[in-house]
């Protein structure tokens, strides 16, 4: 066992044996460009919000001067009204659209690397592309609390908020306050368009089906567990929502995987470690390391993941694609199962402080008659905070 253990064929404390966890930092890594920047995979396209997840992995596995790299690059390159096109190859831009989740994300990215290493120099240095970002999304906030998910290339506002943006950046805004709270700087406006967030994701949710996107909200199954993942949704509620029977008839198929839309049997890598995220997020850890473990066929030699596959014909698709993000996300599900870094509850703490946001009862009834009951397993104890399956 002395010998295997050399060999990194150690038993597995977690859904990835060390040497498994080493080599897709280590593929990330070398993705990378000399500017920091971390497209999709080399020659392709990069996002602002990709690239913050892809430097995210990184830091988990303490490649602390990569991910900085990435969001030193991102400062360089932020626009002045805080955002980021919203994709890129290379020096073209080839999507003028800038999405205020891409611009919120740089918050998380920021706390993030602070937590895997304290080191308030740089957080003082990333803190003006923090606040422009932070600006620009608080900025494009509704009246209903949703965030507009959107700037077209001239700079007209889509007055839609989606669900999973929202979502995501209300983590974000938690994570932003508390960067501004480490530099000793009040940003009251914040805690204020965070508040907005929550009573929308706890009490209203159904104002997201009143928009003129193209395609129903709902479709994704990333607006299923957002709510809990970005913090919004957490304890007896976030268990509720995630072990909703209908749902999980809908996204989940046991040993495969979480479907990216509910209408396509495609099984992604991200989607599924999200969700094992989300899950661990609200103490249900047995389900979420039993999904992060279904991805291991996804897993190529390099330590590099498949975008994902169909189910059940088994088709790689896109066939040739590999990502950043995909081979991140496993990274952060990893860390947060198994990992003995400070990052490891990083997630489980997006819920932020208790804001106290309390729905009038008429909202909170109007809420139960339009979503109905949820179903759970008979088994399940959802006032137990310590339940798992």
């Amino acid at each position: 066992m002395r010998g295997r253990a050399k060999l990194g064929m150690e038993a597995k404390r977690g859904p990835l044996t060390h040497l498994e966890f080493e080599q897709s930092a280590a593929w990330i890594s070398s993705q990378q460009l000399p500017s920091g920047e971390i497209p999709w995979q080399r020659g392709g396209k990069t996002d602002p919000w990709d690239m913050v997840h892809a430097a995210m992995g990184l830091a988990v596995a303490g490649r602390h001067a990569e991910s900085t790299a990435a969001y030193r690059f991102l400062a360089r390159t932020q626009n002045e009204d805080g955002s980021w096109p919203g994709e890129w190859r290379g020096e073209a831009v080839s999507n003028a659209t800038r999405e205020t989740n891409h611009a919120a994300y740089v918050a998380t990215g920021v706390w993030h690397q602070f937590t895997a290493k304290p080191d308030a120099d740089l957080l003082a240095e990333l803190w003006p592309m923090v606040s422009r970002a932070t600006d620009f999304v608080v900025r494009h906030q509704l009246p209903c609390g949703g965030i507009a998910w959107a700037l077209d290339p001239h700079g007209k506002p889509w007055r839609a908020p989606l669900i999973t943006g929202t979502s995501s950046i209300h983590g974000s805004l938690v994570c932003a306050v508390r960067v501004a709270e480490r530099l000793g700087i009040a940003r009251p406006a914040w805690r204020q368009a965070r508040e907005g967030i929550v009573r929308l994701l706890r009490y209203d949710r159904a104002r997201f089906e009143k928009d003129d996107l193209p395609e129903p909200q709902g479709r994704h199954s990333m607006d299923w567990y957002y709510p809990v993942l970005g913090g919004a949704l957490r304890g007896r509620e976030g268990r509720l929502h995630l072990l909703d029977a209908t749902q999980n008839a809908t996204f989940i198929e046991d040993g495969v995987g979480c479907r990216c839309v509910k209408d396509r049997p495609w099984y992604t890598v991200a989607e599924s470690c999200e969700l094992a995220l989300a899950f661990d997020s609200v103490g249900l850890s047995g389900r979420a390391r039993q999904v992060v473990l279904w991805m291991r066929d996804q897993r190529l030699e390099n330590g590099s993941y498949w975008t994902g596959t169909t189910h059940p014909d088994r088709i790689r698709w896109p066939e040739t694609e590999q990502t950043t993000w995909t081979a991140a996300t496993v990274l952060l599900a990893h860390d947060a199962l198994a990992g003995d870094n400070a990052t490891r509850t990083f997630f489980r703490d997006l819920a932020g402080d208790d804001l106290g946001v309390v729905a009038a009862p008429s909202l909170r009834a109007e809420r139960v008659a339009q979503e109905g009951p949820r179903r759970v397993p008979a088994h399940v104890d959802v006032e137990d905070p310590a339940f798992d399956v």
